[in-house]
């Protein structure tokens, strides 16, 4: 459940982050370069949060390593 808030929390950022740059009159080239890379940091949080819960699974169940 944490990581779907801290996710879900990252997506609203991203939406607010989207907002913001449009409403500034940003260019759309400029405008796609730093969507680009605020997704790709969006999608290095959710595979960190989710590696990092698979390990504490991993670490609290031993019994279940492969």
């Amino acid at each position: 459940m944490k990581i779907i808030q801290h996710v879900y929390n990252s997506f609203l950022q991203v939406a607010t982050l989207i907002f913001e740059k449009l409403e500034k009159g940003i260019d759309y080239p400029r405008f796609q370069l730093e969507l680009q890379d605020v997704l790709n940091e969006l999608g290095r949080n959710i595979c960190k949060e989710v590696l990092e819960a698979a390990d504490d699974y991993v670490r609290q169940h031993r019994n279940e390593r492969a």
